[in-house]
């Protein structure tokens, strides 16, 4: 009988975001120069027993002397490490230059003095390496490995060429005061992304600050003063004074602890042996001061001021400048004696810091260009001094308006009637939804936008000035996104009203921006720039709308010009926002490796330029796309990583939290982690609900359900499955073409499991199918690849249910889908028209199935060779359709040509060939062969397993068996059980009565057969 071959069109995975492998990542490094790298000091300054060769010299001096004696010997190692010479040594180990051969790089190598291995400090130690060994942070200098040597603990480093911070601030000239307040800025970056790492310095100072020669700033030595302290609970305390340079290792007045660190930059509690970040933020601020004042806050004391609390913990002022009448009482705070009355964390410290300096920049380009009565038009809704603090208007009740010519009464009628508009054209009703669900989304933004844009109203009197002039250049930020997509709506064809409903959802929550201007942000551009800095961004913001709104290679063309643009402005930030952009535009057009690349790009330039919101969204993006659009597990989890940390830096709230969590689920899915993706995603899909992101809720239910259905839990997966479909119609309006991809996919995820034996889920995926085939069918996009292979899958199991001319007709859309959108080779093609075929034989249709099934063989043989097993198939599905049609000696050559093919593969007399040797028997029969036919029924020792193999092989026997003998009962009793078996399948009955017309029934024979 007629088979059906071939594979399944899998549905696309679910994406979360427009736009989306891998790239690598370096860790630059410095080269050349005999720098020493984070030494305690001199070499020549240090004790005489220091300067004594360790093995690992002698080690190093042998092998030089043996080499150059004998021209053999390797060079000396430390791990995988080859030593060239040593830089010099320190209190704390020796450090030496030496050569990763594997990665082909010059490192750093400290290796911690042997007296110091006591197991608890050097057991502390590794934790820590190995935690700042995972983070990757421009301002601390990486460390690449923790390991033992000798029993000696080393650290293999980046090596950067350079200096120590006090040895820049010792040259001459002296550096100004904003090149060393941007310096500590910088260090302090980097002590910041250790403490979010779990790791606290302990000794933070100048001397532990490395600046290259290309500028850069780096933290060196965390947590190695904590080993200093184990000898120094072996020595005892010293009653001199302690002076700016000593190290300290002093016992706790009851010596039950030790001490770690530099007495000149330690706060009250870390002489008595207790120090965590708020430690090293004390140190910051003692260090900043001195930088810029050329003295410390606090006068010398001496151990026993301090041991018997005589120690005098109020800071002197610095002298009286422009910088210090800002800047002090923000140091001041980091060098409270009582730890909890400083600084929350030192990324709050530097957020204050840089909120002054761009604070003070603006004041200056107001004075500059006597622009001081700009801040009368604080409430006007443009470009204004948020920071000034004297109010032109008293009634916040006028920050109501400030929304109009964005979102308001105009602009919502004048959308209403642009969908309406567009509705009414042929294929295009469904939009009509889709214009309620657009507006709904632009209230919410306009209702939380007015609320924070109130609130900033109502503190600026009395508020921190600079965080509230970042706060309303954020928020302005947003209204202008908003108002450039409100105005492409507005001008927009169908097509952008298509793309409305996700696009306008893509807006940033504008209740963000007060966590975004606490926390602070990138420096702005100098003021000579300005001007032009803005124009590029707005040109950007037009790039992003056009790509939001579906028009991607207008993205491109608006935001490739603006790449050279922001590099010879020359401003990182700037650079960094355009990298962005690139990045998910070349996703969305479908060149991933660049995508990834351009975003990638994005990521490093953002982190240089301090701009945590485009890190955060950089690596966010990237792992979306490695957990759904181009699977790959390592990179989405190394990614995710990341973006948590960028996230939280940036101030992470319950949407990012939820978005972030759903990508985790997917990648847990992809590891086939289900029980942990079932977690995840729950959790993620019920806190996107809460935030109202309906559309991120849907792929997060949707995934929900595939992991349900791996874990066997089928009534859950389905529960899943619903909500995704209902969020989606929510988002779009139910009949919009996007709910039809939803449900395509959602049925497709059924069938999976429906051949893997959970048959239950075949009713619910044909009801899916036929859900999306229906939303196509009354739209224009009835057309589109997606919908082409709908109708083909929906064709299949209509051919299953029995129900034949619909299955034809579904599949002759198909069919014409697939013509105008496959290339001629494709299979698809091969696929459909043995659908079609299958679907005219059963209607009796022989010529339109000879037809089809004829295309169908040359399609399979064409792909996959004239003796593939599916081609063989649909040899025998051809030669039973040409029987039908009366041509009985091509019917019997195709049906014995499968008929070889299928048993060189399976075997002679297999099962899977009983198709072929039935059809061969009921050749012989209408051909009049009787004994022929009989010797090929004769090969059956019982009927065939397939439903309709048995029915077909009752029909053959009881034709023949009537024909030999008329009279015999059971010829008769054998067509009768060929119509009861045929009664019981679908479309059984319907294949009988097209066999007993193409085996030339007689009347009489048809009557035995009811």
């Amino acid at each position: 009988m007629v088979r059906v071959g071939g594979g399944d069109v899998r549905a696309q995975g679910e994406r979360f975001d427009r736009g989306a492998s891998s790239s690598s990542e370096s860790v630059g490094s410095g080269d050349g120069a005999s720098t020493p790298f984070g030494l305690e000091g001199p070499a020549a300054d240090a004790p005489t027993e220091q300067l004594a060769f360790s093995g690992v010299d002698d080690e190093r001096l042998f092998s030089e002397l043996r080499s150059r004696l004998f021209a053999r010997g390797p060079a000396p190692r430390i791990g995988r490490y080859r030593l060239v010479h040593r830089l010099g040594a320190g209190a704390m180990g020796e450090v030496h230059l030496a050569f990763d051969d594997e990665l082909e790089r010059p490192i750093a190598i400290k290796l911690v003095h042997a007296h110091l291995a006591d197991p608890r400090s050097t057991a502390r130690l590794r934790v820590e390496a190995r935690a700042l060994a995972r983070l990757a942070h421009p301002n601390v200098v990486h460390v690449y490995e923790v390991g033992e040597h000798d029993g000696r603990t080393y650290l293999a480093m980046e090596r950067i060429e350079g200096g120590s911070l006090r040895e820049w601030l010792g040259a001459q000239p002296r550096p100004g005061q904003d090149q060393v307040l941007a310096a500590y800025l910088a260090a302090g970056r980097g002590l910041a992304a250790a403490h979010r790492a779990g790791v606290v310095h302990r000794d933070f100072k100048p001397d532990n600050i490395l600046r290259g020669i290309d500028g850069r700033v780096a933290v060196v030595d965390f947590g190695l003063a904590a080993l200093e302290a184990g000898e120094a609970a072996r020595s005892e305390p010293r009653s001199e004074e302690v002076d700016e340079e000593s190290r300290a290792r002093l016992p706790t007045l009851d010596r039950s602890s030790e001490v770690a660190g530099t007495p000149a930059y330690m706060p009250a509690e870390q002489f008595r042996g207790h120090a965590d970040a708020r430690s090293d933020q004390f140190a910051l601020c003692v260090s900043i001061y001195e930088g810029l004042w050329g003295r410390r806050p606090f006068p010398r004391r001496t151990l026993e001021d301090v041991a018997k609390g005589r120690a005098e913990w109020v800071p002197a002022e610095p002298p009286r400048d422009e910088l210090a009448g800002w800047l002090w009482p923000i140091l001041r705070r980091g060098l409270q004696a009582e730890p909890e009355r400083r600084w929350d964390e030192v990324d709050a410290l530097l957020a204050a810091i840089e909120a002054g300096l761009a604070g003070r920049r603006r004041r200056r380009r107001v004075m500059l260009s006597g622009a001081a009565a700009l801040a009368v038009g604080l409430l006007s809704g443009g470009s204004v001094a948020w920071w000034s603090a004297a109010a032109a208007v008293d009634d916040c009740a006028a920050v109501a308006r400030e929304l109009d010519g964005t979102w308001g009464a105009d602009e919502r009628a004048q959308l209403e009637q642009r969908f309406a508009a567009a509705s009414a054209a042929e294929g295009m009703a469904w939009l009509a939804d889709s214009g309620t669900s657009v507006a709904a989304s632009l209230d919410r933004w306009s209702a939380r936008w007015s609320a924070a844009r109130g609130a900033l109203c109502r503190a600026r009197t009395g508020g921190d000035p600079v965080v509230l002039d970042r706060l309303g250049a954020c928020l302005e930020r947003h209204r202008g996104a908003a108002q450039a997509l409100v105005g492409a709506l507005l001008a927009g064809e169908s097509p952008v009203l298509r793309a409305a409903p996700e696009a306008v959802l893509h807006l940033e929550d504008p209740q963000a921006c007060a966590r975004e201007a606490r926390q602070g942000g990138p420096p702005e551009p100098p003021a000579a720039l300005a001007g032009e800095v803005q124009q590029v961004r707005e040109q950007l913001a037009r790039a992003e709308t056009e790509l939001l709104t579906g028009r991607v290679e207008a993205a491109w063309a608006e935001a490739e010009p603006l790449a050279a643009r922001a590099q010879a402005l020359g401003h990182a930030p700037l650079t960094a926002e355009v990298a962005a952009v690139l990045g998910r535009v070349a996703l969305a057009r479908g060149r991933s490796e660049e995508g990834l690349e351009r975003l990638e790009q994005a990521a490093d330039a953002a982190e240089a330029a301090h701009h945590d919101r485009v890190v955060a969204g950089s690596w966010r993006h990237m792992a979306m796309i490695a957990a759904t659009e181009a699977p790959d597990l390592a990179a989405g989890r190394q990614w995710l990583r990341r973006a948590d940390a960028a996230a939280a830096r940036v101030g992470l709230d319950a949407g990012t939290a939820a978005r972030l969590d759903a990508i985790r689920g997917n990648l847990s899915l992809l590891a086939r982690e289900f029980d942990a993706a079932v977690a995840q995603l729950r959790a993620a899909e019920a806190a996107l609900v809460e935030q109202d992101d309906l559309l991120y809720a849907s792929h997060a239910a949707s995934n929900l359900g595939t992991a349900l259905l791996e874990r066997g839990e089928a009534g859950a997966a389905r529960e899943a499955f619903a909500r995704a479909l209902a969020q989606r119609e929510r988002v779009f309006g139910p009949r919009h073409p996007e709910v039809a991809r939803a449900a395509y996919n959602l049925a497709q995820a059924l069938r999976g499991t429906a051949r893997a034996g959970a048959e239950d889920h075949e009713a619910l995926a044909g009801e899916l199918m036929r859900r999306a085939v229906e939303i196509w069918e009354g739209t224009d996009e009835a057309r589109t690849l997606d919908a082409g292979r709908a109708a083909f899958v929906l064709a299949q199991l209509e051919l299953d249910a029995g129900r034949f001319e619909r299955a034809v007709a579904l599949a002759g859309r198909a069919e014409a889908v697939f013509a105008e959108a496959l290339e001629p080779a494709r299979i698809e093609h091969a696929e459909v028209a043995a659908l079609l075929g299958t679907g005219h034989y059963f209607l009796g249709r022989a010529e339109p199935a000879i037809a089809s099934l004829r295309r169908a063989v040359a399609g399979y043989a064409a792909a996959h060779g004239a003796d593939d097993d599916h081609t063989a198939s649909f040899r025998v599905a051809l030669g039973w359709a040409l029987l039908a049609g009366g041509e009985v000696a091509e019917a019997r050559a195709e049906l014995e040509a499968g008929r070889v093919a299928i048993e060189a593969e399976a075997g002679a007399g297999s099962e899977a060939s009983a198709d072929a040797r039935l059809g061969l028997a009921a050749a012989a029969l209408v051909s009049g062969e009787l004994e022929r036919a009989a010797a090929l029924l004769a090969e059956f020792a019982e009927a065939p397993a397939g439903e309709l193999d048995r029915v077909t092989f009752a029909l053959v026997s009881g034709l023949l068996a009537v024909r030999r003998a008329p009279a015999d009962p059971r010829g008769a009793a054998s067509l009768s059980r060929a119509r009861a078996d045929a009664r019981v399948v679908a479309g059984g009955e319907a294949m009988l009565a097209v066999l007993l017309d193409s085996l030339a029934a007689s009347p009489a024979e048809r009557r035995l057969a009811e």
